[in-house]
């Protein structure tokens, strides 16, 4: 992602890109680009919930060895 963005950010942008995709507003030559930028903003998220979820492993294995 060029900007960083949060994962709420990144999820309303997913969300707007679905609705706008089932709404059919996306024309079939513009179709192509909002995939690959909803996958790119797919893996952000995955990677993101990943991060978040190692860190409270972390921080809850550091709380049960105090």
């Amino acid at each position: 992602m060029q900007e960083e963005l949060t994962y709420e950010q990144a999820m309303e942008r997913l969300e707007a890109l679905t609705q706008q995709m089932e709404r059919g507003e996306i024309g079939i030559d513009e179709m192509a680009k909002r995939l690959q930028e909803a996958q790119r903003l797919m893996q952000f998220c995955k990677e993101r919930l990943y991060e978040s979820e190692k860190n409270c492993k972390s921080l809850l294995q550091i709380d049960e060895n105090v």
